[in-house]
């Protein structure tokens, strides 16, 4: 065997150790994030959640629940049982949807204003400014997102899909539909997020 054809194969070979310990390394990751996610969901978050597949062995007439959003999100819509729900106006695809949310790193337990990294809800940037924070260019005015648009957060828009006008939401994506590994603003890379929002309209063309 040839000295070049020797390197060459050395070189393939460490090529893909290297990309396999990669992909095991974000698997573990994603992994955790996603035990760490639903751990929060069934234990300490108030109230506490089922799974969605649970539904029918639950012995509660409406039993508040969380749904896996293509493995990498989970949802909760706190409005899922009020009675008028479902003649609301609801998001699919070419929607225009305005909302009032913020955005908090996912640390493993209840969202606290330490962890918000975005919002437009007025109540939320008073807690950051009372904290000393500075807020001067957040805007209080209302998110409006065109879905299908290629230009939202894919956990975030994962979330909207089914949702109804008026509807409160929290969704948990790991860092695969977050924003991956790439540092955002002051959101670490590889961080699992939170977006917590209201839907405060919902247009159909």
């Amino acid at each position: 065997m040839s000295m070049r054809l020797k390197y060459s194969l050395t070189f393939l070979l460490a090529s893909v150790l290297f990309l396999l310990s990669g992909c095991t390394k974000d698997d573990d990751t994603l992994q955790k994030q996603q035990d760490s996610i639903e751990r929060y969901l069934t234990s300490s978050h108030v109230p506490r959640l089922i799974w969605e597949e649970e539904l029918e062995t639950s012995l509660e007439p409406e039993p508040p629940f969380y749904e896996k959003l293509e493995l990498d999100t989970y949802r909760y819509i706190a409005t899922y049982y009020e009675p008028d729900r479902l003649t609301r106006t609801e998001v699919v695809s070419g929607s225009v949807v305005e909302l009032r949310i913020t955005g908090y790193i996912f640390q493993g337990g209840s969202p606290k204003t330490d962890d918000v990294f975005f919002s437009n809800d007025e109540a939320v940037i008073a807690e950051l400014v009372a904290k000393g924070l500075n807020t001067e260019f957040w805007s209080t005015e209302p998110l409006v997102l065109k879905m299908g648009s290629n230009k939202i957060i894919k956990g975030l828009e994962i979330s909207l899909y089914g949702c109804r006008e008026g509807d409160k939401v929290e969704a948990y994506s790991t860092m695969a539909d977050g924003y991956g590994g790439d540092d955002m603003g002051i959101v670490p890379s590889d961080s699992p997020i939170i977006w917590i929002y209201t839907i405060l309209s919902v247009k159909n063309e």
